[in-house]
């Protein structure tokens, strides 16, 4: 099970207060969610041009920026159907743009470069589990990596010169991430199937 889930309690203590500074601060859902996108482009810009210390920073930093738009969302009662799409959306262009950074880093290094894209991979399958199962009806939140391990994981792989160990850890995480979605959500499968048995006879 992922961080989020075991620990939402404790981390709610920490991310509400922020969340009711952000909002009295006028800062809007949709403004957060572009300013950690912004923030991610710029770091990995930075990183690029030689900073790799520096730029990681600004990344961790927008990134937990980011995770704020939620929040502000449900405490100033503006949830909206867009603003998840577009938040889903800049979350996977954030994504992008960092295993770009990291494929770019580690161009000559084959091992490395392959760790990489199967690491990039397969969190873009552990994204599409959730959001087909979800349109679906079913719950995929379970599993080892989610996207807060993975840029727990690679912003300091890449910004401190251990991009091959970070890539390879997310590349089988989320292999075990992906097998731990599809059961969970084939055993709903078959259990609605049951259920739609049992109420036909």
């Amino acid at each position: 099970m992922a961080v989020n889930a075991y620990f939402r309690t404790s981390t709610d203590k920490v991310v509400l207060p922020i969340g009711r500074g952000l909002a009295r601060a006028g800062l809007t859902p949709n403004g957060i969610t572009t300013l950690g996108l912004l923030g991610v482009i710029l770091g990995i810009t930075i990183l690029l041009l030689g900073r790799p210390v520096l730029g990681g920073w600004i990344v961790a930093f927008a990134t937990i920026l980011d995770a704020f738009d939620g929040t502000v969302a449900r405490l100033t009662d503006s949830q909206t159907e867009m603003g998840a799409f577009y938040d889903s959306v800049a979350d996977r262009v954030a994504d992008a743009t960092i295993f770009a950074a990291c494929a770019w880093v580690a161009r000559d290094q084959p091992l490395v470069f392959t760790g990489v894209m199967i690491a990039f991979a397969t969190a873009l399958i552990t994204s599409y589990i959730r959001a087909k199962a979800e349109s679906l009806g079913f719950d995929a939140t379970v599993g080892l990596i989610e996207r807060p391990e993975r840029v727990a994981i690679i912003l300091p792989a890449l910004g401190y010169g251990f991009l091959g160990w970070g890539a390879w850890l997310l590349a089988v995480g989320g292999a075990i991430t992906i097998a731990q979605r599809l059961h969970a959500v084939m055993s709903q499968a078959r259990e609605r199937a049951d259920e739609r048995t049992s109420d036909e006879r």
